[in-house]
């Protein structure tokens, strides 16, 4: 959910967002947002995802694996 608000930013800094937005092609807005949870370090469900598998890859791998080489583990046990 997203919800507007209003901010008061000096000279400097909006005409660098303006220049940031124009460069890379962003809106000013989705920049404030990447800004604000870069410094209040707010992980994106994409970004927490990303962490979790890389935190748990050897054990994902390694089951990934064994289910290809033995197949899924109540396999005998399934009705279809």
């Amino acid at each position: 959910m997203t919800r507007k608000m209003t901010i008061t930013l000096e000279k400097s800094i909006l005409s660098e967002l303006d220049n940031a937005a124009l460069t890379q092609g962003k809106k000013k807005s989705q920049i404030i947002r990447e800004a604000l949870r870069s410094y209040l370090n707010i992980a994106s469900k994409e970004e927490k995802a990303e962490q979790w598998y890389k935190e748990n890859k050897e054990a994902v791998d390694a089951y990934n694996k064994e289910v290809e080489e033995e197949g899924l583990i109540l396999k005998d046990s399934r009705m279809f």
